[in-house]
């Protein structure tokens, strides 16, 4: 791949199938043994039963191949948008739905869309719901709506776009060659053959039978630095009260009551393979019309038993997130500690066979109509209760075939796949940025509860997770991508390379549609340069997105007129620009240039600048190759601006001279770096050092602080991003080690000039302990700090030879041999600009 992208640390553990070798034949979900129909299943005939299911085997068929240039496995909301996204570039597309239906769960019940930032939401997704908000007459976007609807757009789409779709097509094997995947074979006798292949399936399942590289569950806290990945104890969607879990009230012995787990609880932030749970999204009305709730085979009142408890004990809140869809329609999610997500209940789904998950589709089915069946109709709910669930039923217009339930189960998370870049929290919270963005993702990292246990006695929900993120941010084209010794013709837009955390962001319906274009984009363009994914060009994959619509960096374009650079590049090195236009009016443009300015810089454009004409509703884009000027600084920002049909756009490019040995780097936010000479440069965002943030920029020197050790730095200059933006000296065991390594001291100058000596005294890797003092100026101050073992001196000057003493820092456990270090951190979104001089570790 182009463009000089830097690779994320890869998660060591994980699954994967198949060597692909010439004629390999990689199995379909399920174990390495059995492949995904169960050859001891009959094949049906004739009509098949009204559901809802999730699998029922093809029959046998004449066999038949079909060719394509793209086929995209997976008829989900991704997948629908990559096979018109590529249809719509003019390539021959081949759409295959596991079942009847198209649009996955945003047509199956999902219609109160999880939308985050709605600003963010750009391409062919805004395209979507804007088709939404014509259909209701709303003159924009409209992010609610009935699920006939959604999946009408969908097909209407497909048949625009010219697209071929096959349905009821189940995967059975993946024919390889080398590293491409040669050709597909479905249950029933279809086999397709595609330069370039699509997996927009929940689960992964094209990925892991091609032999990419995937895994399930949840990564423990330590394999990415991550606070909020493994193990936890809910917060939210817990019992509000304590619930007694055993048959016996008060009585271990008498056994556990249905829907509670005997696992032993776990260590906060530890990794296991459980799964987050699933549910139906129902969609309720209250019309004189609908349907009664359906008394599922099998109904056992005893397994709401835990509910009723809590039930008496005066909670009532399985209908607290109904939330409103046109029509007097509801979108009904889970809420609460016992509601509608079956937790516990959607660990073999991932990797199971499909007979597997015909089982888990039913037991779900099951639970949730037995759960809201006892609600409604059970004597032993009070009156009050059973009447508010009885106002409402399923609707008599919509998923006709299936009784008014909703055909599809909503898989919150399949495998996962690991490539170059591994999507994690520190994405979500802006501490990396991708250079090599495809779109952005806007919400908060959201994570179900996993499994219902026993803690002192109670009922506990554990692995829900609801941590807000500072804003949209970029998702990396490699993230959607195999790795090239995996698979160099396929693209993964759904199951992406992501940990379990990172993924509770990503994965809204919104962002599939994001990335599904995107893969629809690249893969014609690997189609159309004759070369693979990993080293297709990213400069023209992103004027190709710009130029339909899509979103790549935060704040959006103001208005029709985008530019996107490289956020940093080294001096003597080029950066690469894109500008996009949209027309936005009624009319054509004509004789439209694109151009690109940045005053002392080269500029080159690679790409056309200039455009006859561009169509309402359409966008063009334009690439340059830009060289910064030479320059004494060792880091400083620059403004690139494009201008086109009279309007203007900026990017900023921060310009680095490389840090070199015994130097290092470290960004634990978005961060850039400089050096020349003894002047060392950090620009960095940053929410704080304090209590739960640590988040900085650094340039250090690791191990350098024996136990006698001096650190000496001039703060030269500082911006004021905020009044509590801080920078200055670091003394760690690990610098890298944000949010987790002790041993932590650090002496921080304010822009103000205020001073502040922190450190970690409880050993849990944050600041929360702090002296102050007042250097009286804004302008440079001398630091010292002073390490006498695990007791640090905090020193500052105005004139690098008078000091004074701020304190003295009591640190526990801390390493014979420190990281030393100069940090930065802005207290802002924003980025900010720090130099220092004459750094200096002694003893």
């Amino acid at each position: 791949m182009s463009g000089g992208l830097r690779r994320r640390g890869l998660l060591a553990a994980g699954g994967a199938l198949g060597a692909g070798v010439l004629g390999a034949e990689l199995l379909a979900p399920g174990s390495a043994s059995a492949s995904g129909p169960d050859p001891a299943e009959p094949a049906s005939s004739g009509p098949k039963p009204p559901g809802p299911y999730y699998y029922r085997r093809t029959a046998p068929g004449r066999p038949r191949r079909v060719s394509a240039d793209v086929c995209v496995y997976g008829a989900t909301s991704a997948g629908v948008i990559a096979a018109v996204t590529a249809a719509g570039l003019g390539r021959s597309v081949v759409l295959l739905a596991f079942g009847r239906h198209v649009g996955g769960i945003t047509a199956s019940g999902l219609g109160a869309t999880d939308v985050g930032v709605s600003a963010a939401i750009g391409g062919l997704a805004r395209r979507f719901y804007e088709r939404v908000g014509a259909h209701y007459g709303a003159g924009g976007a409209q992010f609610t709506f009935e699920p006939h609807v959604a999946e009408q757009i969908f097909e209407d789409w497909l048949v625009e776009r010219h697209v071929t779709v096959y349905r009821d097509q189940h995967l059975v094997r993946v024919r390889r060659h080398g590293g491409r995947i040669d050709a597909i074979e479905l249950e029933g006798g279809l086999a397709v053959t595609a330069a370039q292949y699509v997996d927009a399936t929940y689960e992964g399942d094209l990925m892991a039978a091609a032999g990419v590289r995937w895994t399930v569950g949840r990564e423990a806290d330590a394999v990415y630095g991550e606070t909020w990945d493994g193990y936890h104890v809910a917060v939210n969607h817990q019992f509000k009260v304590p619930v007694d879990p055993y048959r016996t009230p008060g009585d271990p012995a008498s056994g556990l009551l249905p829907l509670v787990s005997p696992a032993a609880p776990g260590a906060t932030g530890g990794g296991d393979r459980r799964v987050q749970a699933y549910n139906f999204r129902l969609c309720l009305t209250r019309a004189a019309d609908r349907l009664p709730w359906p008394r599922p085979p099998g109904y056992r009142p005893d397994r709401y038993e835990l509910l009723l408890r809590y039930l008496d004990a005066g909670v009532f809140d399985v209908f607290g997130n109904n939330r409103t869809m046109p029509n007097g329609k509801t979108d009904l999610n889970n809420n609460g500690a016992v509601a509608t997500d079956f937790v516990g209940g959607a660990d073999g789904w991932p990797t199971g066979s499909y007979r597997q998950r015909e089982r888990i589709f039913q037991q779900h089915l099951r639970y949730q109509q037995g759960l809201v069946y006892f609600l409604a109709n059970d004597p032993r709910v009070s009156a009050d209760v059973r009447a508010a669930v009885g106002a409402w039923g399923l609707p008599a217009d919509e998923f006709t075939a299936t009784g008014g339930w909703p055909h599809e189960l909503y898989v919150r998370e399949g495998r996962r796949m690991i490539s170059d870049y591994v999507v994690t929290e520190h994405d979500c919270l802006g501490r990396v940025v991708a250079p090599d963005p495809v779109g952005l993702a806007s919400y908060t990292m959201d994570a179900h509860n996993a499994q219902r246990i026993v803690i002192d006695g109670h009922a506990r929900n554990e692995g829900n997770v609801e941590t807000h993120i500072p804003g949209p941010w970029p998702v990396s084209y490699r993230s959607i991508v195999p790795r090239a010794a995996d698979c160099t013709n396929l693209a993964v837009p759904v199951a992406i390379s992501a940990s379990h955390i990172g993924y509770g962001s990503v994965r809204m319906e919104p962002v599939f549609m994001i990335l599904g274009q995107a893969a629809g984009t690249a893969v014609v363009q690997a189609i159309a340069a004759g070369t693979t994914l990993q080293e297709l060009d990213y400069p023209a994959l992103r004027a190709q997105l710009l130029a339909d619509g899509a979103l790549l960096g935060w704040p959006a374009p103001a208005g029709p007129l985008s530019l996107v650079a490289d956020r940093a590049v080294e001096h003597g090195d080029t950066a690469t620009a894109t500008a996009a236009l949209r027309n936005t009016t009624s009319d054509p443009l004509t004789d439209v240039t694109l151009a690109l300015t940045a005053p002392g810089w080269a500029v080159t454009a690679t790409t056309p600048t200039r455009f006859d004409t561009v169509p309402p509703g359409e966008g063009v884009a334009a690439g340059w190759h830009a060289t910064p000027p030479e320059s004494a600084d060792a880091l400083h920002r620059a403004t690139l601006t494009a201008t086109g049909a009279g309007h203007a756009a900026t990017a900023t490019v921060y310009v680095e001279s490389p840090v070199a040995a015994p130097y290092r780097t470290f960004a634990g936010t978005q961060a850039y770096f400089g050096q020349r000479g003894d002047t060392l440069a950090v620009a960095a965002a940053g929410s704080d050092l304090w209590t739960h943030a640590d988040e900085y920029g650094a340039i250090y020197r690791a191990a350098a602080a024996g136990p006698a050790a001096a650190l000496t730095v001039r703060v030269a200059s500082q911006e004021a991003t905020s009044p509590d933006a801080r920078a200055g000296l670091m003394l760690r065991d690990d610098v890298t080690g944000a949010g987790a390594s002790g041993g932590y001291v650090v002496l921080a100058v304010k822009p103000s000039g205020n001073l502040l000596l922190m450190w970690d005294a409880d050993g849990d890797g944050y600041v929360e302990s702090v002296a102050r003092a007042d250097a009286g100026t804004s302008g440079p101050v001398w630091l010292r700090l002073t390490r006498a073992g695990i007791r640090a001196t905090g020193s500052w000057s105005t004139d690098g030879t008078s000091w004074q003493v701020i304190g003295t820092a009591t640190v526990p456990r801390a390493a014979d041999e420190q990281d030393a270090a100069v940090f930065a951190t802005a207290h802002d979104p924003s980025v900010g600009l720090v130099g220092f001089d004459g750094f200096a570790v002694t003893g």
